[in-house]
């Protein structure tokens, strides 16, 4: 941080002391027009409102369902393809975590796809695997392909998704069930069972069972009743056994050659079943009304166990609320009412046109939903959700028109945007646990108002001090190969009122608050030409200071 920012901190502390410093002061803004509107819809679908996407909005008459629609009909942008154009082009030769951070970072940020993208980070968090695992870091293109996958299904039906969740050769060696064997009497195995609990855990069912509109179902003594037991995950993991590369050769190996055949590591194409490997025997899989297919009969071939098992945590009823609570929270606010859940779950088990899991109709039931676009919610304290860093920064990337440093795969933050000073990274997770629980409760108001706030998990003290760091380096000098464009800002400058104007707009989308307006602005003007560091003009350090102060301000922290 420069000497002119450490400045600041000392003399506008409140500004960067975040949501809890404001929590009695700031109300926000409520009374928006069309643009920002626009704005707000852009920064809860999007990484970002760019200019460029409420250009488009605008000549959409501000019809958010119709730009939902027209995204959906976009091409899916490939991460994957990102890496083999550098190979092509003999820029890289091999594939490592940071080649595919930022082939994933360019498809984030630079996809025209960009509902798709935000819907595929969002279910990344979900159907978590991490680049923090070598079985994945050493995964060659493995991470991105995945990460593809999510994108492909983002916008498609979720029991596609889950069955290419389960296939995919980089969940199978994250969750270990690559090669995973069928039990073994003489050797004393039993299949290994972690893919089989967190598929139920945390990619359908979770722990507990639900009603449609979220809450818990109780038994007798108002304890929750559990969705799963031991012998459940027992019965999983026998069905999610015999998988194996999708290039191998059809002759397996050891006594009967019934050992996995050899292959060749395939880090992209689904996994492929080695059915003398799986588990023929029958198998009980989750008893509940209404279930198709809860007892599997024996002899059947390994996939069509798997796609009934499949088909079982599909239809359960506790996964759409699970799952739907969850892309809300992702998307809109941490604490959606029960209304708000049960009407997303609803579409969720039928689209209206009687089919389950229809993702495009789930993001379009939560985004045009009352309580993601009534301004009335703006001013609810319990409304809204912390902004995670990685969000905070690509939608100052897309605000500012930035642009990258030309060379191979540009999309680089270097060490400003990083889980070192972020706290998180995308597909970096410490566990399959994400890095944030969706039923954190931070300490003091919110959890004594039995509220939950899942990125708060990722606030501490280190991260208080290097977010802001971060985003002062990237509004001063850029990030790594990124540069904002901020002539628009440094005109606007010129005349403060109307900065903060724009700022708003971009960065707020119209909720600022009084205070807060109140207090960049007084800072604006508070600039001398006494005050410029060398090499900068007095409209340039306005602009800089005035960035930076909204960026650091609760009103841009609470996306409300």
């Amino acid at each position: 941080m420069n000497l002119f920012a450490r400045r600041l901190l000392i003399a506008f502390p409140l500004l960067v002391l975040g949501p809890a410093a404001f929590a009695q002061s700031v109300v926000p803004n409520n009374q928006l027009n069309a643009d920002q509107l626009a704005t707000r819809f852009l920064a809860q679908a999007t990484f970002g409102p760019s200019p460029d996407a409420l250009t488009e909005l605008r000549g959409l008459n501000h019809d958010f369902n119709l730009w939902i629609t027209r995204e959906a009909a976009k091409p899916v942008s490939s991460a994957v393809a990102v890496l083999e154009a550098a190979r092509t082009a003999g820029q890289i030769t091999t594939s490592d975590t940071g080649t595919n951070r930022r082939a994933r970072n360019q498809v984030m940020i630079a996809g025209p796809d960009q509902l798709r993208q935000r819907m595929a980070y969002a279910l990344s968090q979900i159907m978590v695997i991490s680049d923090g695992d070598t079985n994945v870091a050493n995964g060659g293109d493995g991470s991105s392909s995945y990460y593809d996958m999510l994108a492909r299904n983002a916008l498609g039906n979720f029991r596609t998704l889950l069955m290419d969740v389960t296939r995919h050769p980089m969940m199978g060696r994250y969750l270990s069930h690559y090669k995973n064997r069928k039990a073994n009497d003489a050797a004393g195995t039993r299949p290994d069972e972690n893919y089989a609990r967190e598929v139920m855990q945390l990619f359908s069912i979770g722990l507990y069972q639900l009603t449609p509109n979220g809450s818990y179902i109780n038994d007798a003594t108002g304890r929750p009743l559990e969705t799963y037991r031991d012998v459940e995950i027992t019965s999983f993991a026998r069905v999610f056994t015999g998988f194996t590369d999708a290039s191998t050769n059809n002759l397996g190996s050891g006594t009967g050659r019934l050992d996995f055949p050899s292959a060749t590591f395939n880090p992209t194409t689904p996994m492929r079943m080695w059915d003398p490997q799986h588990d023929m025997e029958a198998k009980s899989l989750l008893q509940y009304p209404g279930a198709k297919k809860p007892n599997l009969p024996a002899n059947q071939t390994g996939l069509q166990d798997v796609q009934d098992a499949i088909d079982n945590l599909v239809e359960h009823p506790s996964t759409a609320p699970f799952i739907c609570r969850q892309l809300i929270q992702k998307l809109v606010t941490s604490n959606p009412s029960e209304g708000y859940v049960g009407r997303v779950s609803a579409v969720f088990v039928n689209n209206g046109l009687g089919v389950r899991g229809d993702l495009l109709a789930v993001a379009r039931a939560i985004l045009l939903d009352a309580e993601a676009r009534n301004v009335a919610f703006i001013t609810d304290p319990e409304h809204g959700k912390l902004r995670e860093p990685f969000l905070r920064a690509t939608h100052l990337l897309r605000s500012f028109r930035y642009s990258v440093v030309d060379g191979t795969l540009p999309y680089n933050f270097g060490n400003t945007i990083a889980i070192g000073t972020l706290g998180h990274y995308p597909l970096s997770a410490p566990s399959v646990f994400n890095f944030f629980s969706p039923e954190f409760e931070p300490p003091g108001p919110i959890k004594n108002a039995d509220l939950v706030g899942p990125e708060f998990q990722i606030l501490n003290a280190v991260f208080a001090i290097t977010l802001p760091n971060s985003v002062n380096t990237l509004i001063q000098t850029g990030a790594g190969n990124f540069r904002l464009n901020l002539t628009e800002q440094e005109t606007l400058a010129a005349t403060p009122p109307a900065l903060i104007d724009n700022l708003n707009l971009l960065l707020t989308h119209g909720t600022m608050s009084s205070p807060t307006r109140t207090a960049i602005l007084n800072a604006v003007q508070g600039v001398t030409q006494a005050m410029v560091p060398a090499g900068s003009t007095l409209n340039q350090t306005r602009a800089r200071l005035a960035i930076y102060l909204v960026a650091l301000s609760p009103d841009f922290a609470i996306l409300k």
